[in-house]
């Protein structure tokens, strides 16, 4: 215990010990820096000394990062220059830094890179280029960077990439290159990457998902592709995903799914297909999915939904199929096999009339949201054995009336919206129907105050 306290105070004193820092610089520990403002072109001029290992500077003025800014820097690990305005970087510049494992080169001006401007960096495990301004890149850039892990070109001016680029980067897991201008990703670029986990493309102007195009990557548990213009993706596209977990496919122009899709796209938890022109969607989209909750269909163009179509989405808990204007009608099994859905959005659409089984088989719907459609009707058995539900949103319809039933027996039934709808207050209206919404409403007051009192008695 004795040596052990020896040691402790023995390297307390090692990083207490004084360290020459340099003027317009910062130094936390005895082997770190962090420098802010000056000159880039100057940066061996604030005298840092050989033996740092990590290195932060930032708000550095316009200029180019010289040759000679690094030199002698052999044991340096962490380097990060961001949030400036490099606009380029004189080849040989990392020449020295052959133990390097972290370059940050994030937020600044840089449009054009030498390709040999790495090579010497065969231990780098994590590469950020971020947010600068580059507009291509050396196909044999990454040639040598065999220990990479995570590269970041995101937030560039790139509208094409080398099929090369990434042959030797067998050992990436994170390749984000979202935020880009990039139209297609040519045939091999992903063939060799068979450890990534996670790939960002959202944010470019891709049109198409080619066949083969992801066959390579069997550990990816991440793909995101919204925010592009993808009009199309070759069947099977995802089939050779095993692992993945998050699909985006949001906000691109589909307006059609090849058939299975998703069939074999078994441990997915998060599918985003909303704010696409989609007309229809096939008769088998989904394979079995235990892990997805959540789905929205919102602003599409579809005109009903095939029967069963979520029905291997048996742990969905929501479900939203909404803004769709030309969507007017549904079929009788719409919904079958969602028996743990909570919560149906079907608000602001052109539904015209439901089938009277639309929601059999919901036991555990809480919430139902209809508003903002054209319903001039309700089939009478709509909300029949729903025990779990809570709230019914009706309201800016074009309803005129309601069966005298529609709400019995929901005894856990605490909202319901019927306002701007078009009631017909006229002999012709019905009395039981009238005598049904007054007592409903009557039973969630009552309801709620005792829910209330409850409360208060617990707390008291």
């Amino acid at each position: 215990m004795l040596r052990g306290t020896l040691l402790c105070a023995v390297l307390g004193l090692l990083r207490a010990q004084p360290f020459p820092c340099p003027p317009a610089c910062k130094c936390v520990f005895r082997d770190a820096a962090q420098c802010s403002g000056g000159d880039v072109a100057r940066i061996s001029a604030l005298g840092l000394p050989t033996n740092l290992t990590h290195i932060l500077l930032f708000g550095m003025g316009r200029g180019v990062l010289q040759s000679h800014s690094f030199s002698g820097m052999t044991v340096l690990q962490r380097l990060m220059i961001s949030d400036s305005h490099i606009s380029a970087v004189a080849p040989g510049t990392f020449n020295d830094l052959i133990k390097l494992k972290t370059l940050r080169l994030s937020r600044n001006k840089i449009t054009h890179l030498p390709g040999a401007l790495l090579d010497k960096m065969v231990l780098l495990e994590q590469l950020f280029l971020d947010h600068n301004a580059l507009r291509g890149i050396d196909q044999n850039m990454f040639q040598k960077l065999v220990n990479l892990q995570e590269l970041a070109l995101n937030q560039n001016q790139l509208d094409f990439l080398p099929a090369s680029l990434f042959t030797n980067l067998e050992n990436l897991k994170l390749l984000d290159l979202s935020g880009n201008n990039l139209t297609h990703l040519p045939k091999g670029l992903l063939g060799a990457q068979a450890k990534l986990e996670r790939l960002l493309l959202h944010s470019n102007r891709l049109v198409s998902l080619d066949s083969g195009l992801l066959n390579s990557l069997g550990a990816l548990t991440e793909l995101q592709f919204h925010r592009n213009h993808i009009r199309s993706i070759a069947p099977g596209a995802f089939d050779r995903l095993p692992n993945l977990s998050s699909l985006t496919l949001s906000r691109n122009h589909l307006a059609f799914l090849p058939s299975a899709l998703f069939l074999h796209s078994h441990n997915l938890t998060l599918l985003t297909l909303f704010e696409n022109p989609l007309a229809e969607l096939p008769g088998v989209l989904f394979g079995e999915m235990g892990g997805l909750q959540e789905l929205w269909l919102n602003r599409t163009q579809l005109r009903t939904l095939p029967a069963a179509a979520f029905r291997n989405l048996s742990r969905l808990r929501s479900l939203g199929v909404t803004l769709s204007p030309r969507l007017s009608a549904l079929p009788q099994g719409a919904f079958q096999g969602l028996g743990e859905l909570q919560v149906l959005a079907l608000h602001s659409n052109g539904l015209t009339a439901l089938p009277d089984g639309l929601l059999r088989g919901l036991g555990k719907l809480r919430q139902v949201s209809l508003r903002r459609n054209r319903l001039r009707a309700l089939p009478r058995a709509l909300f029949r054995n729903l025990s779990s539900l809570e709230s019914v949103q009706l309201d800016h319809n074009q309803l005129e009336t309601l069966p005298g039933d529609v709400f019995g027996a929901l005894p856990r039934l605490t909202e319901v919206l019927l306002g701007h709808n078009s009631w017909r207050c006229d002999c012709g209206l019905g009395v039981q129907a009238m005598i049904t919404v007054i007592i409903v409403f009557a039973m969630i007051k009552i309801g709620q105050l005792f829910r209330k009192l409850i409360r208060e008695r617990a707390l008291g």
